[in-house]
């Protein structure tokens, strides 16, 4: 959780952070205010970690396939909400379907003895917590985000990060996603024409 002294009073449920350092860099942020679909999505992970991937990847504790969450509804809800309620405030959102897609969204599960590693993404990249737990440190912005449950920040490309090694009893539960641009070559290309011609 970040602490923003001065909330909206109109939509206490959504922020955004403008971080100033080498580059700009927004991170949408807020609560989602369904706990129903929260609770919902940690059975979904808790019934559908993948053995293959445990300590294969940055995430050294359980999580789901890669894409286990693309075309889930009540994960699918959420994204909707989420671009719905930033479209405005962040420009990443705008037009999203027609730019952007979901490339991956898979579910965390971190206990006692599991850390992720550090790294970024080269997507925009969002998590969305379900429980409270260890926090995520992003050392660049320095900033540690402690998550509590229906918690969700959103970031551009590129922005390293990391979770500590647990060192409690208590289980987080996340869902994080990629959000990719879509190429569309023949469109580049009509307006790499048509700057041609003017």
């Amino acid at each position: 959780m970040i602490k923003f002294n001065n909330k909206d009073k109109l939509n206490p449920t959504n922020n955004s952070l403008y971080v100033s350092y080498l580059r700009n860099v927004q991170i949408s942020c807020g609560t989602y205010p369904y706990p129903e679909d929260i609770h919902n999505l940690i059975i979904e992970i808790k019934n559908n970690l993948s053995q293959k991937l445990e300590k294969a990847t940055n995430v050294y504790g359980g999580m789901t396939d890669w894409e286990f969450f693309n075309n889930h509804p009540i994960f699918l809800k959420f994204l909707t909400w989420f671009i719905n309620t930033h479209q405005i405030s962040n420009h990443e959102l705008k037009n999203f379907h027609e730019f952007k897609f979901l490339k991956e969204a898979w579910g965390n599960e971190l206990k006692k003895g599991h850390s992720v590693q550090i790294h970024d993404h080269f997507d925009y990249h969002g998590i969305l917590y379900l429980t409270k737990g260890s926090p995520l440190i992003v050392p660049e912005l320095n900033l540690t985000i402690l998550p509590e449950p229906g918690d969700y920040y959103f970031f551009p490309p590129n922005i390293k990060h990391y979770v500590p090694e647990v060192q409690t009893d208590e289980t987080r539960y996340s869902v994080v996603f990629n959000i990719a641009l879509k190429l569309d070559w023949d469109k580049k290309k009509r307006l790499n024409l048509n700057n041609e011609v003017s």
